[in-house]
């Protein structure tokens, strides 16, 4: 007969050993809440890219401070190499986020939108630096004196286009920069945080300036496919919201600006958020 000590023993080995086969269960069932959250875009810098074997970039960043403050680090970032493919994976949940999509009422159709847009991408015309007091722009009709060259196949918008303004086209608009810097034009329309970045790297940020306001702005998203079968989507992006207004606020997002655009980091973050 087992003595009380024994006894105790005896129940302390059982529950040692109900307490192993509990984890061992739990360790090799994996939830699918614990699966890998597979975020994919188009490489474009400064806001994605492969650099040096890893993804980097503005979108890049801020996913990844947004994962880390939600706790997820069971993620991976897949470029795909053009547009179609990568609405297409969306579609059918081969992917679950994509980076950096405008709205439109056909891709609402299968994809989530957050309520907060991290980036508003917008068209300025650029102009040579010393004319920044010569030229103006807030309507149309200031620039009717201008040499304005545009790409033919942009649309950049249709006030733009029926303005009545001498417009040159050339095929391709990295054009548009080297030909305004030649005197060949005086304002060109250009994609603002591109161009910005593009002239750090290559060392002409103080030959060109930007005309105030836009002339074409809009909103850019991270969505998540409708078709992922990642769980729990809707808390994951009402969540997300409150992070990047909370990245807005406490300036983390101002530092992912200044870490690519430099001093122009902060001229960023203003027209983002302060208009």
């Amino acid at each position: 007969m087992k003595t009380p000590t024994a006894r105790k023993q005896s129940f302390l080995e059982l529950g040692i050993c109900l307490c192993a086969a509990v984890c061992l269960i739990l360790l090799s069932w994996k939830s699918p809440s614990a699966r890998t959250l597979v975020i994919e875009g188009l490489e474009e810098a400064p806001l994605k890219w492969v650099g040096h074997e890893d993804p980097m970039g503005i979108d890049i960043d801020i996913m990844t401070e947004v994962l880390r403050t939600m706790g997820i680090r069971d993620y991976v970032f897949r470029f795909v190499d053009n547009g179609s493919r990568l609405l297409h994976n969306a579609r059918n949940g081969n992917s679950d986020i994509v980076l950096t999509l405008s709205m439109n009422d056909e891709r609402a159709e299968f994809l989530l939108y957050p309520n907060e847009a991290h980036l508003l991408l917008d068209w300025r015309f650029a102009i040579r630096a010393e004319d920044k007091e010569k030229i103006r722009f807030e309507e149309f009709s200031d620039l009717a004196r201008v040499r304005i060259g545009a790409a033919a196949d942009y649309s950049y918008t249709s006030a733009f286009w029926n303005s009545g303004l001498d417009i040159q086209t050339v095929a391709r608009s990295d054009l548009l920069i080297p030909m305004l810097l030649q005197n060949r034009f005086d304002a060109v329309p250009v994609n603002y945080l591109n161009t910005i970045y593009d002239s750090l790297q290559n060392r002409y940020r103080n030959k060109i300036a930007f005309l105030h306001p836009p002339l074409r702005r809009a909103p850019y998203y991270n969505v998540f496919s409708k078709a992922s079968d990642y769980p729990d989507k809707e808390a994951f992006l009402s969540r997300y919201d409150e992070i990047i207004r909370e990245m807005r606020e406490d300036g983390r997002l101002l530092r992912i600006f200044e870490r690519y655009l430099g001093p122009d980091g902060y001229d960023w973050w203003q027209s983002q958020y302060s208009q």
